[in-house]
């Protein structure tokens, strides 16, 4: 009875995915580093992935390109999470030690289910509002979960990463009534304001590309040292009206551990 109900979901999914055109786009900007260790992934499934490569090293740009493709070869019925643990086995696999973190986005019946570790973000975009989905597992948002005060260098420094994480530590979120995912690294959303951010997806007459090109131009020229990328998902206006009014996160992001393994992205 459990694969009669299983092939009926994933018919559904994929009739609603045949009717509806989801389209992406994607920029990437090297930014102040020797590597571009940020890496973007996308399948035909309309799942999407962004990893961020932990250091300036070809190992963690072959961390990124490795999590990312993997991630996004999971079946969208096994979740964003399957995909995260998924791309943890395929990272382990290789043998180098190098580490990333990593975001997922997978349709789901009701919107865009996303899976995270570490400080790469997701937005969801209903036309006016930009809504950061993700939290960042960063020593900075530790400190402020626990009423202390971050240095500067603590936005920098993560308290989870793809290779550590257990899977009650990966972030999870779901969103409903977006027109647009937009997935970012570090190197874009710590230098852009989210009112820059939004601002630039408000425009008028530009296209996603566009959006998605002007994102990291303007991170690289406001002084973004590290890579700065971004994935932008347009979702079909159908999708829209299938879900609810308004747009509604409903993030269940886990707590920080109490000694938390703190790794500088």
């Amino acid at each position: 009875m459990g694969a009669v109900a299983d092939d009926a979901a994933r018919q559904n999914l994929e009739g609603a995915m045949l009717r509806d055109v989801i389209t992406w786009d994607t920029a990437s900007r090297q930014g102040g580093r020797t590597f571009n260790a940020d890496a973007v992934g996308a399948s035909r499934d309309m799942v999407f992935a962004l990893a961020d490569g932990i250091g300036d090293t070809m190992w963690a740009a072959e961390a990124a390109r490795v999590a990312s493709d993997v991630a996004v070869r999971t079946p969208a019925l096994a979740g964003p999470v399957e995909a995260v643990l998924a791309a943890q086995r395929a990272l382990r696999a290789l043998n180098t030690g190098a580490d990333c973190v990593l975001v997922v986005a997978m349709p789901s019946a009701t919107g865009y289910d996303v899976a995270w570790v570490g400080d790469v973000r997701a937005y969801g975009w209903d036309g006016t509002q930009l809504v950061q989905l993700t939290s960042d597992q960063t020593m900075a948002e530790y400190f402020r979960t626990h009423n202390a005060i971050p240095s500067p260098r603590m936005e920098h420094v993560v308290t989870n990463s793809l290779r550590t994480t257990r899977a009650d530590q990966i972030g999870v979120a779901h969103a409903h009534n977006c027109t647009k995912i937009l997935l970012t690294s570090d190197g874009l959303h710590k230098t852009l304001s989210p009112e820059t951010m939004g601002a630039i997806l408000a425009e008028p007459e530009s296209t996603a590309l566009t959006q998605v090109s002007t994102l990291v131009d303007t991170a690289v020229l406001l002084g973004a040292r590290d890579n700065a990328t971004a994935c932008l998902v347009t979702l079909p206006a159908s999708t829209a009206l299938r879900v609810e009014p308004e747009l509604r996160v409903d993030p269940e992001t886990v707590a920080m551990p109490t000694q938390p393994d703190c790794r500088a992205a």
